[in-house]
């Protein structure tokens, strides 16, 4: 025996052996409820299911706008009934997802009942195309709401378009400067989305927005369109109409400036002056 050395006393050894075999033992009934967990997962879920808390009672649904509630309802593949703990949100938010309009759905199930959160897709321009299509801010077409209401938004007019189903989304380089037009509309700095009936873009390199209110057209390059430029048109539109003038045209195509050309005040007078205004 080496100076120093203390043998692990005799009696530690079966507290030792004890403890291993626990931790054994342990191991096994964990790796044996795991595989029997499967097969007693479904028949409990099938016994809560018996109970009033764990069965669907009611489908609520929140956050729509234009969508009906009947029309999202008929789609959610839920029944009075059915076994809440075999309730898939997955399988709803896909069935729903199947209309366009749709962005997003949040599913939460709660004891006896079901709700469902609809994030819809906005309307963002109309186009004519034959039928006045719904498109969203990406240029996706939306489903035609059931109950046939459209929303009050700029009409475009002029594109050559294939018929598009709800769902795609418009191809197309123009159709993507038109969108951002009308996004500078909407800005709050400009605020002239509410003005604008109607966006024609049958020239090429040129698009005439037509007010609502007084039908005054406003000539703009949607290519080189600017927040700065329809700050301007705003502007010389509130400046036009407090100073009362029948205004014919307003030019917005050039940088720095807006033309105004001006109705002559009386028949017999000389035709109208253009009228630059810096931005």
């Amino acid at each position: 025996m080496r100076a120093g050395y203390q043998p692990r006393p005799s009696w530690r050894k079966p507290a030792q052996k004890r403890r291993r075999r626990r931790a054994l033992v342990l191991i096994l009934l964990t790796a044996l409820l795991a595989l029997a967990a499967p097969l007693l997962a479904r028949p409990m879920v099938n016994a809560l299911g018996s109970l009033a808390p764990f069965q669907v009672h009611a489908v609520e649904l929140s956050g729509l706008l234009y969508l009906a509630p009947d029309e999202i309802r008929s789609r959610i593949p839920v029944k009075d009934g059915d076994n809440l703990l075999l309730v898939s949100p997955a399988t709803i938010e896909a069935a729903l997802k199947k209309n366009a309009r749709v962005d997003a759905v949040r599913v939460a199930r709660y004891p006896g009942k079901v709700l469902v959160t609809v994030v819809e897709r906005r309307t963002f321009v109309l186009v004519n195309s034959g039928g006045l299509l719904e498109v969203d801010s990406d240029g996706t077409v939306l489903t035609p709401l059931r109950r046939g209401l459209i929303a009050d938004r700029p009409v475009v007019t002029g594109l050559r378009l294939s018929p598009a189903a709800p769902g795609t989304k418009l191809p197309g380089r123009r159709v993507q400067e038109l969108l951002h037009l009308v996004r500078l509309l909407e800005a709050p700095e400009v605020g002239l989305i509410s003005e604008i009936s109607e966006i024609a873009a049958d020239t090429p390199g040129r698009v005439v927005m037509r007010t609502s209110r007084d039908q005054i057209p406003i000539l703009v390059d949607p290519e080189r369109v600017t927040l700065a430029a329809m700050r301007a048109v705003a502007a010389t539109l509130r400046d036009v109409r407090e100073r009362d003038r029948r205004v014919l045209v307003l030019d917005a195509r050039y940088r720095g400036q807006v033309v105004v050309r001006y109705a002559p005040p009386t028949i017999d007078s000389a035709a109208g002056t253009d009228s630059p205004g810096k931005v």
